[in-house]
Parts: structure tokens; C-alpha cells; sequence
């Protein structure tokens, strides 16, 4: 049988059924846990049957799957528009922020899984890389730290804050929250805390390379000397 045409009353009835079964998904994952959802559960709050769940999706791995591939093919796709790549993106920062306040139920039944959450983390990573290289490329620069480990330190980051803003563990608007880490991640730990070099632990300035940096002061400790009374039975306890 020859595939539908676009748009076709087949195609919008299958996208009606994956729809339901995506939606009934994300709430079963948020109110049970993604372990205690079984295929039964989702059809029932579907409202199918489960035959007709088994002919659009294998087993539940694959909603998971495709629910997290498509949340993370619209973050790709907002992110990129707006701007050259060759330049600091503040504002694509701001929008993976705001894509996260938009579809928070998403973010949390995705990023509840360690298979989905670190293919989050890796197609995030890849874009972070490539937009570093082409910055650092333009301005005919080498980088002071490798560029995957930047990538991936920026993007774990941003990630902790936003879980931890989807927990309620952050409070504020998802705005102000987006631009005080974009300044924490773009400017670095040293520059939100207000700190010079010196007050950063690095006396005669920032590293220059920091692969051989200058190791930062740190004050001497003073540990508390045993008392000269101390006796053998003392030691062994």
C-alpha cells in the first residue's frame, strides 16, 4: 500500500494516537517514576487499546525516545536561528533557559532517565564545541583549556541549574535566573563572585595556559599538635 499523502486523514489520526500516547506517558513518568510505568498504563490513560499502542511504538523505551528527540530537535532548531556561529551566542543561552520554563513536565520526564538525559547532555555538547571552535577560529585563537572540556563544563552546568530550577530548588523567574548564569558561564565563576586574579587564589594574574597553570595560594594550614602527654594506651584506642 503506497504511503499517505501529507496530511491525509491517516496521517493526522496516527499523529492524534502518538500524540495521546506521548502526552499519557510524560504525566504516568512524572506522578510514578519511569520504572513503575508499564505499556498497560500508558494505553489505559490513553484510552486505547494495547494493540494499537504496539503499532505505532515497540515498548516504552521507544516513547521515552521519541519524546526526548523531539524535545531536543526543538531545542536545537530554536537555538540556532538568530545569529552566526562565529560569535558568543548570549542569546541562545537565554533560549535554551526559556525552553526549559516552556515545557518543564518535558524536561523533568526526559531528564529522569540517565539514557535520555545523557543524550541531552551530548547533543548540547556538540553544539557548545562547535560554536567554541568557530569563535576561537575567528579570532585566531588558541584555547587555554581543551575545547571538549569547556563544551562539556558548560553545558554540565547549565544543566545542573535548570534541574535544580525544575525541582523548585532555585527559586525566581526563569529570565533573571538565565542571564545571572549566562554571566556565571560565559564569564566565568572568578568575574560572578566579583573576584580580581589575586582574590581568586592567582596573585600575579590568571593563568595563561592552563594546562601548566600557576598553582593558586592557599593559606597554611595549622593543624593542632598531639599533646606530649599522650601515652601508648592512647594511641590504640
Amino acid at each position: 500500500m503506497p504511503p499517505s499523502p501529507p496530511g491525509s486523514r491517516a496521517q493526522r489520526r496516527v499523529a492524534r494516537t502518538t500524540a495521546a500516547i506521548e502526552d499519557a506517558f510524560v504525566q504516568l513518568v512524572l506522578e510514578r517514576g519511569y520504572e513503575r510505568v508499564a505499556v498497560e498504563d500508558i494505553a489505559d490513560r490513553a484510552d486505547l487499546a494495547r494493540a494499537t499502542f504496539y503499532a505505532h511504538y515497540p515498548n516504552k523505551e521507544a516513547v521515552l525516545f521519541s519524546v526526548s528527540n523531539r524535545l531536543t530537535e526543538d531545542l536545537m532548531q530554536r537555538i540556532a536561528q538568530g545569529g552566526p556561529w562565529n560569535v558568543v551566542r548570549w542569546d541562545a543561552i537565554q533560549t535554551a533557559y526559556q525552553h526549559a520554563a516552556e515545557k518543564p513536565g518535558l524536561y523533568r520526564a526526559c531528564l529522569s532517565d540517565a539514557r535520555t538525559r545523557q543524550a541531552y547532555l551530548a547533543t548540547l555538547s556538540r553544539y557548545a564545541e562547535q560554536n567554541l571552535r568557530d569563535r576561537l577560529q575567528a579570532l585566531s585563537r588558541p584555547p587555554r583549556v581543551p575545547i571538549p572540556v569547556m563544551a562539556r563544563g558548560f553545558v554540565g552546568a547549565h544543566l545542573a541549574i535548570v534541574e535544580a530550577w525544575l525541582a523548585g530548588e532555585l527559586p525566581g523567574d526563569i529570565e533573571e535566573l538565565a542571564t545571572m548564569a549566562t554571566g556565571l558561564l560565559v564569564a566565568g565563576a572568578a568575574w560572578a563572585a566579583g573576584f580580581r586574579p589575586g582574590e581568586a587564589g592567582y596573585p600575579t594574574g590568571f593563568p595563561a595556559d592552563a594546562r601548566t597553570p600557576s598553582p593558586p595560594t592557599r593559606p597554611q594550614s595549622r593543624r593542632p599538635q598531639p599533646a606530649s602527654t599522650s601515652t601508648s594506651e592512647d594511641a590504640t584506642d
